[in-house]
């Protein structure tokens, strides 16, 4: 891990491009290849040097995965399709998406009358959460642009997970 106070663990392509959006320093967020790793990652010796904030789909399985580590968490903030649950026992976080990054995209792109298909992405859950599964989602640019004009558009859900990771990061 950089030798950063606070650290990011976004688990997808999509979350990561998300978080670096709103968080330009790529030292700041660590891309992690599922909630499995970002657990691991937590749960890893180092992980008491950081302020560790994981941010995870919703998944029906997230428990199975990660072997129970967020059970743990106890929940301190519900919004915007959000959730924000806290580890007592170490100073870390994790930020629950929707259901995933494609619904939490949907649903804040509706609510601000954006139409992603015009970004050249699918309106269906399913095909959007396709095309978000690539590596070259973190650098595409109708990608970016979409987040900007969602963002521009002061989207619900976008501006609350900037309010709590600017919480975060001003806590610690």
């Amino acid at each position: 891990m950089p030798d950063r106070p606070v650290q990011f663990l976004p688990e997808c392509h999509a979350d990561t491009a998300l978080i670096r959006f709103l968080f330009p320093d790529p030292l700041l967020s660590i891309h992690t290849l599922g909630c499995t790793e970002v657990a691991r990652t937590m749960m890893s010796p180092r992980a008491q040097q950081y302020m560790l904030v994981g941010i995870v789909d919703n998944d029906k399985k997230l428990d199975i995965h990660c072997k129970g580590f967020f059970r743990d968490f106890v929940l301190t903030e519900e919004r915007d399709r959000l959730l924000v649950k806290r580890y007592v026992q170490a100073n870390q976080h994790i930020i629950v998406i929707d259901k995933a990054i494609e619904s939490f995209l949907l649903w804040n792109a509706e609510t601000v009358d954006i139409d992603v298909s015009q970004y050249g992405f699918e309106k269906s859950v399913k095909r959007l959460g396709l095309q978000l599964k690539t590596p070259t989602i973190e650098t595409d640019v109708g990608y970016h642009q979409l987040l900007t004009d969602i963002y521009n558009r002061q989207a619900p859900g976008l501006i609350t997970l900037e309010r709590i990771l600017n919480d975060l990061t001003a806590t610690h």
